[in-house]
């Protein structure tokens, strides 16, 4: 059976992107940034690369650019059989 191809979607934290990561919908990708286990995930990321993060930051969760999304697929094609597992990408730069 084909996987059918999720939407594309960039956690913007203090209005600069920061993650990107799929998601079946909008719902679930601003759901799927409020769990325990992403905010774990964030925390761990941020905090190994001396960038710590406040509760009070800014976070939003919209749909990727065309340019983010083929930057996003780009990242993760190696982990193409993994698709039992979230994949979350760090977007450093510019939108």
């Amino acid at each position: 059976m084909m996987r059918r191809r999720q939407q594309i979607f960039v956690l913007d934290i203090a209005d600069q992107p920061a993650f990107a990561f799929e998601a079946e919908n909008a719902r679930a990708a601003a759901l799927l940034v409020q769990t325990p286990r992403f905010a774990r995930a964030f925390d761990d990321f941020c905090a190994k690369r001396g960038k710590a993060w406040t509760e009070t930051a800014v976070v939003s969760t919209r749909a990727a650019t065309d340019a983010e999304a083929a930057l996003y697929r780009d990242r993760v094609a190696g982990f193409a059989d993994a698709t039992d597992q979230i994949l979350v990408a760090h977007s450093p730069g510019d939108r």
